[in-house]
């Protein structure tokens, strides 16, 4: 589907928004650093949140905002072609160039007064961050932006440009505790009756503190036509659907 860069950006989501610590202090500095158009980054394990609180604080902040997301081994000029087509809603001609790419792109940008999210940046060698960090200064800072990925504070490291004009960073780790329990009492009203013991089990086997395990979890409860208060037995079957874990260590190290 063509992104239409007049329609708000969704934050895609499949359950109620989870507003946890990690979530509103993201929030908090995304907007002090979007109120002067500055550089964010949001780093943070799998599966946390980072990318849902870049889409909230581009929804809510009343300007335009387009959301790229690049992949896992991205092309020559890839960062540009996506750009062109989430900011304009059209997409580049196949033999563009740089130069064409980004003087389109620049004559756009400089009266956007937008918002741009570059979500996976980590995947990006340093020419990609380079035509960024290109647009964001020959643009003279009228659009703020967000680069969000795991790993993506030593990924901006492979252009020191770029790493040298972020603003601040927040990074999101796996929720414990209260937060843990308070957040998916949140996420869904099965949750919010159900006995602590049997969230904080199910957690423990299958979900490591991550919402995105949590919203697997609500998707097995949809597909089980299970409409009540959730027992300690749903989560058991649920636990029987869902895949293995990685190993503990690496929620651990990359937090």
């Amino acid at each position: 589907m063509m992104p239409n860069p007049d329609q708000p950006l969704s934050l895609g989501l499949e359950t109620e928004l989870a507003e946890t610590e990690f979530f509103r202090d993201g929030v908090l500095k995304a907007r002090g650093v979007l109120n002067v158009n500055g550089i964010l980054a949001i780093d943070g394990v799998p599966g946390t949140g980072k990318t849902t609180c870049a889409r909230y604080v581009a929804q809510t902040c009343e300007r335009p905002a387009a959301l790229v997301r690049m992949s896992h081994r991205p092309a020559p000029l890839e960062l540009l072609r996506r750009t062109h087509l989430a900011v304009t809603g059209r997409r580049p001609g196949k033999r563009d160039t740089r130069f064409q790419l980004q003087n389109d792109l620049l004559e756009f940008l400089c009266d956007w007064n937008g918002v741009l999210i570059v979500d996976e940046l980590q995947n990006s060698e340093a020419n990609a961050m380079r035509e960024l960090t290109w647009l964001y200064e020959e643009a003279d800072h009228d659009f703020g932006l967000i680069v969000v990925g795991t790993d993506v504070l030593n990924a901006v490291l492979k252009y020191p440009q770029l790493h040298s004009r972020i603003m601040g960073d927040h990074t999101f780790g796996t929720l414990r505790g209260t937060d843990l329990i308070t957040a998916v009492r949140s996420l869904d009203r099965r949750f919010a009756d159900a006995h602590t013991s049997a969230l904080a089990d199910h957690n423990e086997a299958s979900c490591a503190g991550l919402l995105r395990r949590w919203v697997h979890t609500v998707r097995w409860l949809n597909s089980f036509n299970i409409t009540d208060t959730v027992t300690a037995d749903d989560l058991a079957d649920v636990r029987g659907m869902l895949p293995a874990l990685a190993d503990d260590d690496y929620y651990e190290d990359v937090a």
